[in-house]
């Protein structure tokens, strides 16, 4: 996984980014699923832009072996 580089990020892309973590959030539950608690930190981090799409997706993936 890569290293955490923290960035500023305007305060639209943090809403944006929020978003679209909640919209996933109700997506899984709306399936019956539930985030880890090493997945919501790692979505937190994204939404406070420490890290990019692609980073969380990276770390998803590893997480779960598909990396």
């Amino acid at each position: 996984m890569s290293a955490r580089t923290a960035k500023t990020i305007f305060a639209s892309e943090r809403e944006l980014r929020e978003r679209v973590v909640a919209d996933a959030a109700h997506s899984s539950a709306m399936e019956g699923l539930t985030a880890s608690p090493e997945y919501r930190a790692d979505a937190a981090a994204f939404v406070a832009g420490e890290y990019d799409a692609d980073e969380l997706v990276t770390r998803t993936r590893v997480r779960y072996g598909l990396g």
